[in-house]
């Protein structure tokens, strides 16, 4: 991608979740390039993957599978994620000196063959660690061209306020639910800045309680032949000016549909259902909650 990534650009968009492409069980790479180029030709630009999304022989699976598959195809934009990395069968570690970033762009930039990282997130804060210094070296990145743009991932308000403080920051990158909002999505959008929402069907375990924790928005999505799916993807675009969803879209035909998210038709009575639905969850749980980063 060339060109300055924008907070406006980077809103209302679906993404390509590729995590799950190196870290499940069961892998199938030809599945995964597939899926990725399937969602490319549906409209699909902006690609999410990371340093931890990796296997265990190889740390940076993930962004050699994208960097291949999206090989020739023009204005895709990749979003990564440094100072978080694999190591072990069943362990991370957090890193955040500038040292470690610097060493972690650096093999970004070799593994997605490119020559500036597109927008590049600090994907855990190391607990204890310096974070106006993180994002200081990371600001020294992008004054030297090696990163377009800056982000933070699984952030609380107050690390999203300091980020703000010691760098050009453009997003922020949490999870979010369907239904639900944050104190994490308000500060993105007093500030400014683009929301990337993970998990936003609540991820593989509770995709398929969505019609119970969206029952109106559900019901209208049956009565017009549409996915409750898509139609929630869409509700969480047009009611925030913020937010962009990052899915995981395990297959070609899966990629097509989730793509499809972006231009879903919304009216007055998709409004009225998703007001009916979130209002009653908020009631619920007594106002807005703040989502746990995983």
């Amino acid at each position: 991608m060339t060109g300055s990534i924008t907070a406006a650009f980077l809103r209302g968009r679906v993404a390509q979740g590729c995590g799950r492409f190196s870290t499940a069980d069961l892998r199938d790479d030809a599945n995964a390039v597939a899926t990725i180029r399937a969602a490319y030709e549906a409209g699909v630009r902006v690609f999410d993957t990371a340093r931890a999304y990796a296997t265990v022989d190889d740390d940076l699976h993930n962004e050699h599978l994208l960097a291949g598959a999206l090989r020739g195809r023009e204005g895709a934009v990749i979003m990564t994620k440094g100072g978080h990395f694999r190591t072990g069968p069943t362990t991370w570690a957090v890193e955040n000196t500038p040292d470690r970033l610097r060493r972690d762009v650096d093999a970004s930039l070799r593994s997605l063959n490119r020559e500036r990282l597109d927008l590049y997130y600090l994907h855990r804060a190391d607990e204890g660690g310096d974070l106006e210094e993180a994002f200081g070296a990371l600001d020294d990145l992008r004054r030297e061209g090696k990163i377009g743009a800056i982000g933070i991932s699984n952030a609380s308000v107050a690390q999203i306020e300091a980020a703000r403080s010691s760098c050009r920051l453009t997003a922020v990158q949490n999870r979010l639910v369907a239904g639900d909002a944050t104190s994490e999505l308000r500060c993105a959008e007093h500030l400014g800045l683009a929301f990337f929402a993970f998990s936003p069907l609540g991820g593989p375990a509770h995709a398929r309680d969505l019609p119970a924790r969206l029952p109106a928005l559900a019901a209208l999505a049956r009565e017009r032949g549409v996915g409750a799916h898509r139609l929630a993807l869409r509700g969480m675009l047009a009611n925030s000016e913020a937010l962009s969803v990052i899915v995981g879209m395990g297959s070609p035909s899966r990629a097509a549909d989730g793509a499809a998210a972006q231009t879903e038709y919304w009216d007055a009575a998709c409004a009225a259902a998703w007001a009916s639905d979130t209002a009653r969850a908020d009631s619920a749980r007594g106002g807005l909650t703040d989502a746990t980063a995983t």
